[in-house]
């Protein structure tokens, strides 16, 4: 007699129930790591007096009174003031007018058809690494323009999420200009200084050909990553008959005329925004915090004006342009057509807003019991009782960092901790402080994609879902893991390649800056 077995199909946990499942084992940790009481010691540098000052860190229990009071008085403000949360939806807004009123296609089938395909996929790495300055907006903002993007070319649009997900979270220390990263490390790396030298001065743009430079190559490998791995992983994408049409037609004359119009009227208004975070200029200066004293951290610092509303900058841009758009080609009449593309992308926002509520949970619980910022401490004790020099040290630091920002995403936080150990070691080692800062903002970019500690990490499953088209599936934090473990192997190499080659090489790091003391 045959027994015919059917096939158990694979159980796929949502990721809402991953996250809730992550924060009861963070809590059962922290418990024990509380009951043990476990502590490491840290030194930060005192920026004034150049004294240094011990800190210590031990793990706050959440299954004891104080910790439940926390998680009962908290959930909902872990909710609320989680930052994808508010960026999302308001960023979403101005991405539904520019593409419900036919803004977005016929600007992409303009540029993008007329262009290789492996060039806009280098393009959209490259705007990731770019917008990387700004954060929120590319998450919020570049991420779904991709996917649009991807698929106005015919091609699967979640490839467009990846590409633009890993430019901004790989490509994070890299840039075109100095922007905040470079005003918050430099501050801890001066302070550091002062630990051997206290004359030491350390200048905003003193990692700015090292960043120039790994632009460029991780824009291009990041295309490489896409086109060679990701795209053939994704499969083929069921296009509906909507989305289909939309490839295939061509925009019409005056549909190419509505584009240059809404451009125009783009233009003129960027001209202003450009006037307002100009200092010096008769009425300048509106969105600049004019009391710190570096430009960049007036036009990129936390309390700048411009930082704090970019989002709200960039979403009012596109709702302008769609509506410009949709008035001169009739596709928004009325007052409530114009709202109505508002709605458009908030629509698929019900389900993102369950992963976020838990992914919120855990991310804030874990920060509140200091197990990463333990791990990250005890790791800078390990790397203080080392004694090497040389290449070994970066390669030691390299990977230090790499591990902690599993852990420990926040850049700040890290460098906070480890720039008193680090920078000593380097220029005992007659490396350059700034180049310690290289080899930082290096290691730091390089596998923070992959951890559901980091905040935007739920962004990346969000879209995925949004365009996942397989019946009774979900994407798994598994899923969205997998797509990003090609581009975080390739960075990492990538990233430690460029370190080694300033190293051996002897290149200028930055404007006046080189490798070597």
């Amino acid at each position: 007699m045959k027994i015919k077995l059917k096939r158990v199909k694979e159980a796929r946990l949502h990721p809402a129930l991953v996250f809730l499942i992550l924060t009861f084992i963070v809590m059962i940790i922290s418990s024990v790591g509380h009951f043990f009481q476990i502590e490491a010691s840290y030194y930060t540098v005192n920026s004034v007096t150049g004294n240094i000052d011990s800190q210590v860190v031990t793990i706050n229990s959440l299954f004891n009174r104080t910790g439940l009071q926390y998680l009962i008085s908290n959930l909902l403000s872990n909710f609320t003031s989680f930052v994808p949360l508010g960026t999302l939806i308001v960023g979403l807004m101005g991405i539904g007018v520019a593409y419900k009123s036919g803004f977005l296609d016929t600007l992409f089938s303009m540029i993008a058809k007329k262009s290789p395909r492996k060039f806009i996929t280098f393009l959209v790495v490259l705007l990731g690494v770019i917008f990387s300055i700004f954060y929120d907006v590319g998450y919020v903002i570049l991420i779904p323009l991709a996917a649009i993007l991807f698929l106005n070319l015919g091609r699967h649009p979640s490839a467009g999420i990846c590409a633009a997900f890993a430019g901004i979270t790989f490509g994070y220390g890299a840039s075109i200009v100095a922007n905040g990263l470079d005003a918050t490390l430099m501050e801890y790396t001066e302070s550091a200084t002062k630990v051997l030298d206290s004359t030491y001065n350390i200048s905003v743009n003193c990692n700015l050909y090292f960043m120039i430079a790994s632009t460029l190559l991780i824009a291009y490998v990041g295309m490489i990553v896409t086109e060679k791995f990701i795209i053939p992983k994704l499969g083929k994408y069921n296009f509906s008959d909507e989305e289909k049409e939309v490839i295939s037609r061509e925009p019409t004359k005056k549909e190419k005329k509505g584009v240059l119009v809404a451009l125009l009227f783009l233009a003129v208004i960027v001209l202003v925004l450009i006037y307002c975070i100009t200092p010096g200029l008769p009425f300048s200066g509106l969105l600049l915090y004019l009391k710190d004293d570096l430009y960049i951290e007036q036009l990129f610092g936390s309390n700048s004006y411009f930082y704090q509303g970019v989002v709200c900058i960039f979403s009012v841009l596109l709702m302008i342009a769609g509506l410009i758009y949709g008035l001169r080609v009739k596709t928004i009449k009325n007052n409530r057509d114009f709202v109505d593309g508002m709605n458009y992308y908030l629509k698929d926002l019900s389900s993102i807003l369950v992963l976020i509520f838990f992914a919120a949970q855990f991310v804030l619980i874990f920060k509140q019991t200091n197990i990463g910022v333990f791990i990250v401490v005890s790791l800078s004790e390990v790397l203080s009782s080392v004694k090497i020099t040389g290449f070994a040290l970066v390669f030691i630091v390299f990977l230090v960092v790499m591990v902690s920002s599993i852990f420990l995403p926040t850049a700040s936080t890290k460098w906070a901790i480890l720039s008193p150990i680090v920078v000593p070691m380097f220029m005992q080692s007659s490396l350059t402080p700034e180049f310690a800062q290289a080899v930082f903002r290096a290691a730091d970019s390089s596998v923070k994609g992959i951890t559901p500690v980091f905040t935007y990490f739920v962004i990346l499953i969000g879209f995925l879902q949004i365009y996942n088209k397989k019946k009774d599936d979900i994407v798994t934090i598994t899923d969205a893991m997998s797509l990003m473990i090609p581009y975080t192997i390739a960075f990492s190499l990538l990233w430690l390649i460029i370190v080694i080659c300033f190293y051996i090489l002897g290149l200028p790091i930055g404007i006046g800056v080189s490798s070597v003391l």
